[in-house]
């Protein structure tokens, strides 16, 4: 192939790279994380042109902040959680429950945190506590409850971003779906697959 041809070639991928721009990544994401979420759904679809290329790249960015909206909604719901875990522990502790030495107000100031992180992070342990607090009224699903109303403002934000990106991933699958409809199926199925996949932390929260 002449040389020309192969520098040609060379800069319009650079541009297109440059065209496309960065991996939308905060915090502690990994660009290689993000590349194969990119490659898991592109490779999917059949080979695009460069306008179904820019599509793509909104569809993939948009719904990689989905799903890293959703893993942030599951990790404040559990805090909001711990939170009435925790003031429900200071509350209900009778000192009929203190360990001997032990009275309830050293309880309140330094176990009842630590009970709290037990119950967020150990299962046997939360299992242990949901028991104490359902036998003083408090069920885990209004314990639930609770972290919902508690932390309605911070949890609705969250739920409009997500609102905000599904509709814009929305009017770039319609894009693409105007130019291959088999594109867009194959899009739908991958990112179904991907992003509901990682519902399950969700769901663990709310149980």
């Amino acid at each position: 192939m002449p040389r020309s041809i192969v520098k040609s070639s060379r800069r319009l991928r650079s541009d297109l790279t440059r065209l496309l721009g960065d991996a939308p990544l905060v915090g502690d994401e990994r660009q290689e994380d993000y590349d194969a979420f990119y490659q898991a759904i592109v490779s999917t679809t059949s080979q695009p042109d460069v306008i179904n290329k820019l599509y793509l790249k909104d569809f993939v960015d948009l719904s990689w902040q989905i799903r890293r909206e959703r893993l942030i909604l599951a990790d404040m719901i559990k805090l909001f959680q711990k939170r009435i875990v925790l003031r429900l522990l200071k509350e209900t502790r009778s000192p009929s429950d203190q360990p001997p030495g032990i009275s309830t107000a050293i309880f309140r100031i330094f176990g009842a945190d630590s009970e709290a992180q037990s119950w967020l992070s150990d299962p046997v342990a939360r299992k242990k506590i949901d028991a104490n607090l359902n036998a003083r009224g408090y069920s885990p699903s209004n314990i639930l409850a609770q972290a919902y109303l508690e932390g309605a403002t911070e949890i609705d934000a969250v739920e409009q971003r997500i609102a905000s990106y599904e509709i814009r991933r929305l009017m770039a699958l319609r894009e693409i779906e105007r130019r291959n409809e088999k594109s867009a199926r194959q899009l739908k199925k991958s990112t179904a697959y991907l992003i509901e996949g990682e519902l399950g932390a969700f769901k663990e929260a709310a149980e």
